[in-house]
């Protein structure tokens, strides 16, 4: 489960100062003359400020829990109005008391001074003030669960998605293989029954494998995903890999590269394509790691299939923005570059 983030409290202490801050002019200005220096009655009417607010500041985190586990907009609001309103009706004056007292002690040090007569009616008066202190404490605290209830619902979408477009992926990859074996086995028993064997252990390790890998994990997964297309076609297919240090520490998408490498087999092996090796070499350039997959493709257009959108479409739930995929062509070579934050396993995790 995941860990509900809480406001620190020092954001909660600083913005309770800053109400002091604020109030302090509109205090000073109603306040009893006194033969005091001005500096002085400055700073008692600050401390004393800061007494009444000091218990409002100590259950203010308790407020926003209750937000939080009552919240509004979920189609129960006048009961959950309701229940905020009566735990107010207790909870405001008993603020307003102990903290008209504390800050009446603590701005009268180091000389206690008695209760004045009208200290009854001043902690009254300090309670219908609360009222809008409570009311804003609790409108605050519903609009920070309101918040946090709309970032973890667009991530819940964005895995939704995420695991939808990968699983999309699957179908279109075990839909291509098995349909490959099938027409094989008409031509040749062995070389299917070798083929089903590597897709079974090429499957193996897919569905053992967490939603996000090391790229030297994909990269494998790849070249067994080659030695399968190898077993299916009658042509070669020779890869060339190209990787600096800071590449092999990435962590990327699982079936990343596998359906631009399933594409560039496609075009290398279709009829008219020049020769060649399919190409991949990944680094590192501020941040954000960048694949290049190239193959040979002759005339043929290198075109989105239902893998690649499929894997665009993911890349942009994961990353947004900041991830691309780029085909294009040149001289009879198709080149596709992927470009995605630079991840690692601890940044992942």
């Amino acid at each position: 489960m995941q860990q509900r983030k809480r406001v620190p409290l020092r954001f909660i202490a600083a913005g309770w100062l800053l109400l002091a801050v604020v109030t302090l002019p509109a205090v000073q200005l109603t306040s009893p003359a006194s033969d005091n220096p001005l500096w002085l009655s400055l700073a008692r009417n600050f401390v004393f400020l800061l007494g009444i607010q000091l218990p409002w500041a100590l259950v203010t985190p308790a407020l926003w829990q209750l937000c939080r586990r009552w919240p509004l907009g979920m189609g129960n609001d006048p009961r959950v109005i309701g229940t905020l309103l009566l735990i107010g009706l207790p909870l405001i004056p008993a603020l307003s008391l102990c903290g008209w007292l504390l800050g009446f002690v603590l701005s009268h040090l180091p000389q206690p001074l008695p209760l004045p007569d009208g200290w009854p009616r001043a902690v009254l008066a300090t309670s219908l003030f609360a009222l809008t202190t409570y009311f804003a404490v609790i409108g605050i605290g519903q609009t920070l669960a309101y918040i946090q209830r709309y970032h973890r619902r667009g991530e819940l979408l964005a895995q939704a998605r995420e695991q939808a477009l990968a699983a999309r992926l699957n179908h279109h990859f075990l839909f291509n293989a098995l349909n490959a074996i099938g027409s094989l086995g008409y031509r040749d028993a062995a070389r299917a029954d070798a083929a089903l064997a590597q897709l079974g252990e090429l499957l193996r390790n897919l569905l053992n494998s967490a939603p996000a890998i090391a790229l030297r994990e994909e990269v494998a997964n790849t070249v067994a995903f080659i030695e399968l297309q190898q077993l299916l076609q009658e042509q070669p297919l020779p890869l060339e890999l190209d990787a600096d240090n800071e590449a092999w520490q990435a962590t990327v998408p699982t079936l990343l590269l596998q359906p631009f490498v399933e594409n560039a087999i496609r075009f290398a092996t279709a009829p008219g394509a020049p020769e060649g090796a399919i190409t991949l070499s990944m680094s590192v350039h501020a941040g954000m790691l960048e694949i290049l997959l190239g193959n040979p493709c002759g005339e043929a257009s290198p075109g989105l299939g239902i893998g690649l959108e499929a894997s665009r479409q993911r890349l942009h739930a994961l990353h947004g923005a900041r991830a691309s995929v780029e085909v294009t062509r040149d001289a009879g070579h198709c080149h596709v570059r992927i470009r995605l934050p630079m991840q690692t396993m601890v940044h992942s995790a």
